[in-house]
């Protein structure tokens, strides 16, 4: 996908966040095995600013949808 997509930016959650550094060998090793070099280095990979809280921000959205939801119906 990076080689199709070209991206600048990836952000990844939750276990990237708490194992970065465990992961992040495997992870540019396979990378630079399987795209273009130029793609890759375009592309920063990073863990999401919300780190452990991203699944509170989640239950909290949904709820706020479901609570709107329930209002207009």
């Amino acid at each position: 996908l990076i080689d199709v997509l070209n991206p600048q930016l990836i952000v990844i959650g939750s276990i990237y966040a708490r194992q970065q550094a465990l992961l992040d060998e495997t992870l540019f090793e396979v990378l630079k095995a399987e795209t273009l070099p130029y793609s890759l280095n375009v592309c920063r990979i990073v863990p999401a600013a919300l780190g452990e809280q991203i699944g509170d921000y989640a239950s909290l959205s949904v709820a706020a949808y479901q609570l709107e939801q329930l209002r207009e119906g």
